[in-house]
């Protein structure tokens, strides 16, 4: 055998014991099973949203302790964590977002009117909410004048500040309005009534249509007493409405 052959069968072993060392898997710790760490133990559980963010997204240069807690700290302009900041077009409010905002389903608020700042319409403008609806009562009151946040629709009418005649609300569509067997006139409302009592009536035959007797029947009111002198002349012949007798 030659010296060359020789070579060859004495590193044979060596060269198959190399070989099984480069093909063994590595045993690096980085593939070892880590640890789950805890963060409810912290105080701040992870929750919704927050449970699919790296480490590093909040926890800036590896800095654990001190990271601030509150919802504006990250989810705000121009801070050194990049989040979703509260939108220019937002309710207007002093409330932290955590009032009304969850990190499960952001979208589903559970709002609160508690600090909101601004008038009703500021949000109530058809735009941002629903606002004043088309068939309204006219009226240039401000919501709350009227409304509660508590119940909307349970509202405490002011007559302050309501626009038009009595009659483009008491029409019998919008609001109750002058009844049938109302006394014949074409007065307006308020010659008569008050928005504070309006029973008893100031009232002003001024514009009274049809006879005295059209109303004066003594069934609407008291009409002719029976031993009144007898007479086929109508009551207005002899009488007037400031001085009856």
């Amino acid at each position: 055998m030659s010296l060359q052959a020789r070579g060859l069968v004495l590193w044979s072993p060596l060269l198959i014991l190399a070989g099984g060392l480069l093909a063994a898997p590595a045993t690096s710790t980085a593939q070892q099973p880590r640890e789950v760490f805890d963060h409810a133990r912290t105080g701040f559980p992870l929750t919704g949203a927050h449970r699919r963010i790296t480490c590093d997204a909040c926890h800036l240069r590896g800095t654990f302790e001190g990271t601030p807690r509150a919802c504006a700290s990250c989810h705000s302009r121009g801070g050194p964590v990049t989040a979703t900041a509260k939108p220019l077009r937002h309710v207007p409010t002093t409330n932290p977002c955590d009032t009304c905002h969850n990190t499960s389903l952001w979208i589903n608020v559970r709002f609160n009117h508690a600090d909101v700042t601004g008038t009703c319409f500021s949000c109530h403008n058809n735009l941002t909410v629903s606002g004043k609806p088309g068939n309204h009562l006219p009226t240039a009151n401000t919501c709350d004048m009227c409304h509660v946040t508590i119940a909307w629709r349970s509202t405490h009418f002011n007559h302050s500040g309501a626009v038009g005649t009595c009659a483009s609300c008491h029409n019998n569509a919008s609001a109750r309005g002058k009844p049938a067997n109302h006394l014949p006139t074409n007065n307006v409302c308020e010659l008569c009534h008050t928005t504070t009592a309006w029973r008893p009536a100031r009232f002003n035959h001024t514009g009274t249509t049809a006879t005295c007797f059209t109303c004066h029947n003594n069934v609407l009111v008291s009409g002719k007493p029976p031993n009144h002198i007898p007479a086929p002349n109508t009551c207005q012949n002899c009488h007037n409405t400031r001085a009856w007798k």
